[in-house]
């Protein structure tokens, strides 16, 4: 249904809820409220279907502004299909962001839609936000084989991209592809202004592709490139800005691993196996968009890809060249900070149990720290160039006997 009229019935006004305010959605009534939104919605409003003669059809080639706002919201994923119609899906957090989106949209014809929905699953009545326009509008000007208008301005696109979907984590700004050719084509385009950013392998969807950029200064730089164009959109630079309080979320995961410690003087020199607990933990602040520091699934399938899938039901010693000396908690730990600070640069603290009474407790550099100064070294003295001491002559080598295996 269309934006409803949101005036309260004045027979349930009471001095604990007033009347509520125009322009107020009845999720919004429901949330101010602490109340069910199926107590607020009428059940006719369950039933209601779109029909293509509702929405206008758009008179001439739409402006500038609305085919910018289309492509960033087509690169952050949010175009989707649905039967006839293409739906801008908004939460509610976002509402004042979607209508923004709106005002430039109208071009297609699209419409502010907040649907009410009875998830059988959950046994609540939800609401869908979105804008909503028949596919045919927007397909139209996409099928042209000759446009007499330029394609929308990069960095238009590029600020609706980031408003959107965007995500800044201690200082580090991630950009969420859906389409990696996509992904690639804006930071190609990046680097032309001097931006660098990195490619994760970490995107939520198969196609998808996630960067992060490749520095604290690269954030900045972009920011300030597209300060201009993210002020008018509401909330859009606050996000990135505002002053939240800042907490430590964390995150368990389990994996089973054999190792031994080489020299050791007592049983650990043996190959044991066990169950290792690993607690992430990653600080920073709140954002006030989505009310989280860092998402759990995001934060799981970065810990599992990095580390449990490589370790679990493997032996520690032979999974990575840091770890064939000595698998210790320790230096366990050390390894898996390199590994997951790229990804998580909110990196606070890993808490690594190797048994119930056992465990290591570790806090390693900032990710601006090792892009300056590398790996520790504690990891690599395998690595280095051992042979060249003069001391080394004293030892007479032995032929090492071909294992057909490549390192």
């Amino acid at each position: 249904m269309s934006l409803p009229d949101s005036r309260a019935d004045p027979a349930q006004s009471s001095p604990r809820h007033p009347p509520e305010p125009l322009g107020l959605t009845l999720q919004e009534q429901a949330i101010r409220r602490h109340l069910p939104l199926e107590l607020l919605v009428d059940r006719s409003a369950l039933t209601h279907r779109d029909r293509l003669g509702d929405y206008p059809s758009p008179g001439g080639f739409p402006s500038e502004a609305a085919r910018a706002v289309l492509l960033g919201l087509r690169w952050a994923g949010l175009l989707r299909e649905d039967a006839d119609f293409v739906w801008i899906p908004g939460e509610i957090r976002r509402l004042e962001l979607l209508l923004w989106d709106l005002s430039s949209l109208q071009d297609y014809g699209f419409r502010f839609r907040q649907d009410y929905v009875y998830a059988g699953s959950t046994h609540r009545v939800v609401a869908l936000n979105g804008l909503k326009a028949p596919k045919a509008n927007v397909e139209h000007f996409r099928s042209l084989g000759v446009c007499p208008i330029a394609p929308p301005d990069f960095l238009a696109s590029l600020a609706v991209f980031l408003a959107h979907v965007g995500e800044l984590h201690a200082g580090y700004l991630f950009l969420p592809f859906q389409r990696a050719d996509q992904g690639r084509a804006v930071a190609v385009e990046l680097t032309r202004h001097g931006i660098g950013f990195q490619e994760l392998d970490a995107a939520d969807e198969p196609q998808g592709l996630l960067l992060r950029s490749a520095t604290l200064a690269d954030a900045r730089c972009l920011l300030d490139l597209l300060r201009d164009r993210l002020q008018p959109m509401p909330g859009a630079l606050e996000r990135f800005e505002q002053t939240t309080p800042e907490v430590t979320v964390s995150k368990e995961l389990v994996f089973d691993a054999a190792h031994f410690i080489t020299d050791h003087p007592a049983k650990c020199s043996n190959l044991h196996g066990g169950r290792y607990r690993l607690h992430v933990k990653v600080t920073g602040r709140i954002d006030p968009v989505t009310g989280c520091v860092v998402d759990y699934g995001y934060l799981k399938r970065v810990v599992s890809r990095r580390v449990v899938e490589r370790f679990d039901h493997h032996t520690l010693n032979y999974c990575a060249p840091e770890l064939a000396w000595r698998s210790s908690t320790e230096l366990l730990c050390v390894y898996i900070w390199e590994q997951l600070i790229d990804y998580l640069p909110g990196l606070d603290e890993l808490e690594l149990y190797e048994t119930p009474q056992s465990w290591c407790r570790y806090r390693g550099p900032t990710l601006e720290h090792l892009q300056r100064h590398g790996p520790d070294p504690v990891l690599t003295y395998f690595q280095q160039d051992l042979g060249s001491s003069p001391l080394r002559r004293q030892i007479q080598p032995l032929p090492v006997r071909d294992s057909g295996l490549e390192r």
